[in-house]
């Protein structure tokens, strides 16, 4: 479960040929010019957001870019490229922003940025604050309840930021020893959850709702598997049926991956395709369990929302995916 990355780095470049820089760097390092926002939804962990500016500022901010251009390599790649060559002379002066990192929290991690403003001195910032602010020694740590493995939509990050006046090899080093223990504490009880979920499919096809189940599981980052084995599941009194058993410790809730575990007992159509059943504390978890409002409920319609709920946290080629895995079932 991936809960800190690196994210992009911040190139101000000064030059009076805006265009001819624009030019190279599209043309030789493959860059694309964008928007600030639209360019942070795109970038990756290796990205470098380029600035293009005039040459009369001591400080750049965000606004006084004439050009933005995302470039996905490190910055150091990029400074290499317009030294060894001819455009190099059109330089007027080069800084490298703060750097960023994005770190995954609880959905109620507003208690992580207040400890974290505490610990590191930090201060609570907008991406335009924190960059206008911050020198190349600093660094912008991101938040964001979804999984970080893939790129995030600024929708998705928590509106606050925090500027922390420390380099980042030095904030990613403490973060990840003591990262787990400041997104433990910001959890409601301070708690994980250790569940144990039985796979068992009347047609023996153990391996691929195992291999469906794992694929989202990994998509998502909902937890890390503690383990795996066969056990037998008693269905009904008196009588047993062997199931494969995998325990997962995670921070969302039993009622929470219950959802996703019926969201993947049936297809849109209807069909049922396996049984996932859940238990917490030694107690099943019933699909009942998720929605405890009044009223009578329908297990079909319950799953065909829970589905798609699924999709609308996952990419559109992981639904083509998880969709051509279910097609021997």
């Amino acid at each position: 479960m991936l809960f800190l990355r690196m994210g992009p780095r911040f190139l101000f470049i000064r030059t009076e040929e805006i265009e001819k820089m624009k030019d190279f760097l599209e043309a030789q390092l493959n860059g694309v010019e964008i928007d600030f926002h639209p360019g942070m939804e795109r970038a990756s962990e290796d990205s470098t957001l380029c600035f293009l500016t005039g040459t009369n500022f001591e400080k750049t901010c965000i606004e006084d870019a004439k050009v933005i251009v995302l470039i996905n390599d490190v910055a150091s790649a990029i400074l290499t490229a317009i030294i060894n060559s001819h455009v190099s002379q059109l330089l007027h002066r080069v800084d490298m922003g703060p750097s960023s990192i994005v770190m995954r929290v609880a959905s109620n991690g507003q208690k992580i940025i207040d400890r974290l403003i505490r610990d590191f001195n930090g201060e609570a910032v907008s991406w335009i604050d924190g960059i206008r602010k911050g020198e190349k020694d600093d660094t912008i740590i991101t938040f964001t309840s979804k999984a970080i493995n893939g790129p995030l939509a600024e929708k998705d990050f928590f509106e606050r930021k925090l500027l922390i006046p420390q380099p980042s090899r030095v904030v990613q080093k403490r973060l990840r020893v003591e990262g787990l223990q400041y997104i433990t504490q910001s959890l409601n009880d301070s708690q994980w959850y250790e569940l144990r979920i039985n796979i068992y499919d009347s047609m023996g096809k153990y391996q691929e709702n195992y291999d469906r189940l794992i694929y989202i599981l990994s998509k998502l980052e909902l937890g890390m598997i503690l383990g795996e084995s066969w056990t037998k599941d008693h269905a009904l009194m008196l009588y047993s049926v062997l199931a494969y058993q995998i325990r997962l410790f995670t921070f969302y809730t039993p009622q929470e991956i219950k959802e996703l575990l019926l969201a993947l007992e049936y297809n849109l159509e209807g069909k049922r395709l396996v049984d996932f059943d859940l238990y917490y504390r030694n107690k099943k978890i019933s699909w009942r369990d998720i929605n405890k409002s009044k009223g009578r409920k329908d297990k079909l319609q319950e799953a065909a929302n829970y589905r798609k709920s699924l999709y609308l946290r996952l990419e559109e080629a992981d639904i083509k995916t998880l969709e051509e895995m279910e097609k021997p079932l």
